[in-house]
């Protein structure tokens, strides 16, 4: 009877030190790899050699160079690597050729109403600009604007309404955005910087709106309003970035808009990607904000 006791005495000693070694093993991988740290770098590729890579890296003039095979990077790549414990563990492109974005190229935009042609540059493509006021409250002017626009949206959803003033309604948006061209008494450029981002907001789903009723309606309208999707997206893009870079108010809820908006119009990465063109700072660190909020 002792020896049986005895047993069990000891099978119990025995089960109690395996589960303690067993433990023990479990919670030092675990604290191993709670220490693992894990960095992203953004960066421009510079040279392409047999077994590396050597990367200028965002917001530095400084290059350094990864083991990573360059056989899927081109000189000029905007790429991410994520780096675990001092080694490189990903590497993937963001935008391709991002060098030959940034790079200035003289374009030549036609005077409508004239034969005079003039030059001008990709950096200074886009014409409205973004005044900040002191204040961060709504005046009467943005709150008239944001009622304009919220009518029109609505309006996208009433029978019977033609083509063609769904079409002079657009026109009247975009003059309003890119041209100067006052509604209510009120220019583009008066608006606070959350009040802009929320006009694009309306602008593109009012487009969107129309288009679904009448594909293509913007087909026959004067060459600058050509591509206008891709404009505002870009515009809305630029005053989501600085707001949020400034910690303004409107930050967060240009943020919230975007993602409506990559829902409602479908957008992806690479579509996005095919407007840089109309960004007139096309940065590291906006490319970055933008890509993460694709990447979730």
């Amino acid at each position: 009877m002792m020896n049986k006791k005895r047993s069990i005495i000891i099978c119990v000693v025995v089960v109690s030190i395996l589960v303690l070694i067993i433990s023990g093993i479990l919670i030092s991988k675990y604290f191993k790899e709670s220490k693992a740290t894990t960095n992203e770098v953004y960066g421009v590729v510079k040279q392409i050699n047999n077994d590396s890579i050597v990367v200028e890296e965002k917001d530095s003039t400084n290059t350094k160079t990864y083991l990573i095979d360059g056989s899927n990077f081109n000189e000029g790549d905007l790429i991410l690597i994520k780096i675990k414990d001092g080694k490189v563990e990903s590497s993937k492109v963001v935008v391709e050729h991002y060098n030959e974005l940034t790079t200035t190229k003289p374009i030549v935009i036609v005077n409508e109403n004239t034969t005079e042609t003039t030059t001008t540059t990709v950096s200074s493509r886009v014409t409205t600009k973004t005044n900040r006021p002191n204040t961060t409250q709504v005046t009467n002017k943005d709150e008239t604007i944001l009622s304009y626009f919220n009518e029109k949206l609505e309006s996208t959803k009433k029978p019977n309404i033609s083509k063609d003033t769904f079409k002079n309604g657009f026109i009247s948006i975009v003059d309003f955005i890119f041209y100067d061209q006052p509604i209510k008494g009120v220019t583009f450029k008066e608006l606070k910087s959350k009040t802009k981002a929320k006009v694009i907001y309306y602008a593109l789903l009012i487009d969107a709106a129309i288009d679904s009723k009448f594909p293509n309606y913007k087909e026959n309208i004067s060459s600058k309003y050509s591509d206008i999707k891709a404009k505002l997206v870009a515009e809305f893009l630029e005053l989501k970035y600085n707001m949020c870079e400034k910690s303004e108010d409107g930050c967060k809820q240009a943020a919230d808009d975007f993602e409506l908006l990559k829902y409602s119009l479908n957008l992806t990465w690479d579509t996005v990607k095919s407007f840089f063109k109309y960004i007139k700072d096309l940065s590291v660190p906006k490319i970055q904000s933008w890509y993460e909020s694709f990447r979730g």
